[in-house]
C-alpha cells in the first residue's frame, strides 16, 4: 500500500514533457471537436510550440479528452487524471501475477524502471499490456480473448506481434472465433470516433508511413544523431523507409517460424508471443522505453520471475543518457530541456556515443535474457 500511495503522491509532479504536451493537445482537440491526430499549437519553454498529433489509437485520446474536461484544461491536474488508468494497470498486473502464484509480482508496483516507463512517463503502454496479458490468459475462450486483444490494440497497437502465436495455438477452427471477435471489436472501436465525431481518417492513415521512417530511440540506430544531428521535425534518419527492412524481415521470419513450429501447449504459445513481441517491438527501427513493458511482462509470465536486474538497470542508464528521466520533471521544471542543453552541451558528442553504447548493451542483455528464460523453461521440463 505504501508503494501505491507513493505513486499516487508523485504522479502529478512527473511526466515526460513532450509526450505530456502531445497528450494535452490531443485531448484539447477532441474537446474542441477536432481530431487528436492533427496536433496543434501549445507554446512552452522547452519544446517547439507546434506540437505533433498523438500516436495512440482512438481509445486513449478519448480518455484524455475526459481528463481534459475533468481538469478544466489545467495541465498539472490533467497530468494526474490522465495517469489513473496507468496506476490501475500496474496494480492489476501485480494482482494477476500474484493470483497465478508467479514470483516477483511486486515488479509492477516497486521496480524503478517500471515506474519510470508507466506512471511517471504517462504513456498508455501498460494499459495495452494489461489487456494483452488478459487476452493471452483467456486464450482458451477465443471470443473473449479476441475482444480483449481488440481493445488492447485500440489503446496502443503494441500487442499485434503476439497474434501469430495466438492463432497458431488456437488452430484453424478456434482462430476463426478469435479473429471475428478481434476484428469486429478493433474495427468498430477504431472507426466509430471518425464516423461519429467527424475525425479526418486521412491524417492517421498517412501517419502510418512514419512507422517505417522513424529510427533510433533505444535502437542502436540512435548513433545517426552523432553524424546527422536531430530535430523534432525531421528526426535523424537519412535512409527513409529502407531503415525498416530489417524490422519487416524479422517480423515475417518470426511469424513463419511460429506457423511452421506451431505451439501445442499454452506455455509454448507464450514463448511464441515473446518472440513475436520482441520482433515487433524490440526489432523496430525506433524503440521507446515505455514500449518494453509488454515483452518484459511476457517474459515474466513465461519464466515465472521478472527480468534480471541487469536488463532493467541498463535501460535506466539509457534513459538517463537519453535525457528521458530528466524530462520527467517537466511539470515542475518547465525549461528542463533548454537548461539541460546549456549545462551539458560541451559533452553532447560523448553523451550521444555513450547512449549508443548503452543501447548495444541493452540489446545484448535482452538476447541473453531470452536465452536464459528459454533454457530455464527446458530445465524445468
Amino acid at each position: 500500500m505504501a508503494a501505491i500511495a507513493a505513486q499516487i503522491a508523485t504522479m502529478p509532479f512527473v511526466s515526460h514533457g513532450y509526450d505530456l504536451l502531445v497528450s494535452y493537445v490531443a485531448a484539447r482537440n477532441v474537446f474542441d471537436g477536432k481530431s487528436p491526430y492533427l496536433g496543434g499549437s501549445l507554446p512552452n519553454p522547452s519544446y517547439p510550440a507546434n506540437v505533433q498529433g498523438i500516436g495512440e489509437t482512438p481509445l486513449w485520446p478519448l480518455y484524455l479528452s475526459l481528463s481534459y474536461v475533468v481538469s478544466g484544461g489545467e495541465l498539472f491536474l490533467f497530468n494526474a487524471i490522465a495517469k489513473i488508468p496507468l496506476l490501475l494497470s500496474n496494480i492489476l498486473l501485480y494482482y494477476v501475477f500474484t493470483k497465478r502464484g508467479i514470483k516477483g509480482a511486486e515488479f509492477y508496483i516497486l521496480n524503478p524502471m517500471i515506474l519510470v516507463i508507466t506512471v511517471f512517463w504517462g504513456k498508455p503502454d501498460v494499459v495495452s499490456t494489461l489487456l494483452a496479458i488478459a487476452s493471452l490468459l483467456l486464450v482458451d475462450r477465443p471470443i473473449i480473448s479476441g475482444l480483449l486483444m481488440g481493445v488492447s490494440v485500440n489503446v496502443k497497437p503494441l500487442s499485434l506481434g503476439t497474434i501469430p502465436a495466438t492463432l497458431a495455438y488456437l488452430g484453424s477452427r478456434r482462430s476463426v472465433a478469435f479473429l471475428l471477435a478481434f476484428f469486429s471489436s478493433s474495427a468498430s472501436i477504431f472507426i466509430m470516433p471518425f464516423v461519429l465525431l467527424g475525425w479526418d481518417l486521412s491524417v492517421p492513415s498517412s501517419g502510418i508511413v512514419n512507422w517505417f521512417r522513424e529510427a533510433g530511440g533505444l535502437n542502436p540506430l540512435n548513433v545517426f544523431e552523432l553524424f546527422y544531428g536531430w530535430s523534432y521535425e525531421r528526426g535523424y534518419n537519412p535512409l527513409g523507409e529502407w531503415v525498416s527492412l530489417p524490422w519487416i524481415a524479422a517480423v515475417l521470419a518470426v511469424t513463419v517460424r511460429i506457423a511452421v513450429k506451431r505451439p501445442i501447449s499454452y506455455r509454448e504459445m507464450v514463448w511464441g508471443a515473446i518472440l513475436g513481441s520482441s520482433a515487433f517491438i524490440v526489432g523496430r527501427s525506433r524503440v521507446s522505453e515505455q514500449n518494453l513493458i509488454l515483452p518484459m511482462a511476457l517474459m515474466h509470465l513465461y519464466a515465472g520471475r521478472p527480468p534480471r536486474p541487469r536488463l532493467w538497470a541498463v535501460l535506466l542508464l539509457y534513459s538517463a543518457l537519453n535525457y528521458s528521466i530528466p524530462q520527467l520533471l517537466y511539470p515542475v521544471w518547465r525549461s528542463v530541456t533548454v537548461d539541460l542543453h546549456e549545462l551539458t552541451k560541451q559533452f553532447e558528442g560523448i553523451r550521444i556515443f555513450s547512449r549508443f553504447i548503452s543501447s548495444i548493451a541493452f540489446y545484448t542483455l535482452y538476447i541473453l535474457e531470452l536465452r536464459e528464460v528459454r533454457r530455464g523453461a527446458f530445465n524445468e521440463g
